[in-house]
């Protein structure tokens, strides 16, 4: 189970505070940035100070510093980075002006967090961080709330942090994802799903999205890993199940509130998707 140790939303330090944990703060350490902030992070490379200082002077954005006898360099971070600190890993970090972020620190078994797809102790940019933002903040509720369920509560939401963080840096298509388009066609595929009895097509979905047919394609396939016909096809069938335990209604009358205007048509997908008839599926 996941535990908050400590969380913070929209939290405020003062202007130009300095964090400095030589060895961590002893658990995972999650932080949404909102102000521009200097990290360190330790160089693992063995060459001297003096010819890694020159080497790091001529990178942008970042030079090279000594710290109780460890070498660390530099590295900016701008609103919306985040960064998930490891146990035992240091945690040092100043604002350049002022100092806001949010975060949580919490505890898990190594093995519930085992395979994240997030790189943790280097900072990170999500495409969107709406989610990450709205999660912390329900966290950051529950965890001064203390009502009923608290704990399990805080489970949940700390696994729907890390999902967030995952969906926001990883995929094949993360550069598109980043993009508006990716946004806007996302909440036109679900309303359009949420309504999938109704009747689509591809002029239909082309001149409400205002894209080219190939456009389309090539956007929806990348995103979705469909087509928008298929797409519309596997919401309908999923309906039919659900209507289909309803013994009151004929097969007839839920291929029609499905959106199938032909029974035939209604069976053969069916079947396609689910391996039997719709009778099959009802029966069993």
């Amino acid at each position: 189970m996941f535990r908050t140790d400590y969380c913070g939303y929209n939290y405020h330090n003062p202007d130009k505070d300095t964090i400095y944990r030589p060895t961590g703060s002893g658990d995972y350490l999650f932080l949404h940035i909102t102000s521009n902030m200097n990290f360190y992070f330790p160089d693992e490379r063995k060459n001297d100070f003096v010819s890694l200082s020159n080497e790091y002077r001529q990178s942008d954005n970042t030079k090279f510093i000594e710290r109780d006898g460890k070498r660390l360099y530099m590295t900016s971070a701008f609103p919306g980075d985040c960064i998930l600190f490891s146990p035992g890993n240091m945690q040092y970090y100043e604002a350049i002006t002022s100092f806001s972020n949010s975060f949580v620190h919490f505890t898990c078994e190594p093995d519930e967090i085992q395979g994240l797809q997030v790189e943790m102790n280097r900072i990170f940019h999500p495409g969107n961080d709406e989610m990450i933002v709205d999660t912390l903040r329900r966290i950051q509720f529950e965890y001064l709330s203390k009502q009923q369920r608290r704990e399990r509560m805080i489970d949940l939401l700390i696994k729907q942090l890390l999902i967030a963080a995952e969906r926001s840096v990883t995929g094949p298509v993360e550069e598109i994802q980043q993009t508006e388009i990716y946004s806007f066609l996302t909440s036109y595929r679900v309303n359009m799903l949420q309504r999938c009895s109704e009747e689509w097509n591809i002029e239909k979905i082309c001149k409400e999205t205002h894209l080219g047919r190939s456009q389309l394609y090539h956007y929806y396939k990348a995103f979705f890993h469909a087509s928008p016909g298929d797409d519309i096809i596997a919401a309908r069938i999923d309906k039919a199940k659900h209507l289909l335990t309803n013994k009151e209604l004929r097969i007839l009358d839920v291929a029609s509130q499905c959106g199938f205007t032909n029974i035939n048509h209604f069976n053969r997908y069916f079947k396609q998707e689910c391996g039997m008839s719709p009778s099959e599926y009802r029966s069993r």
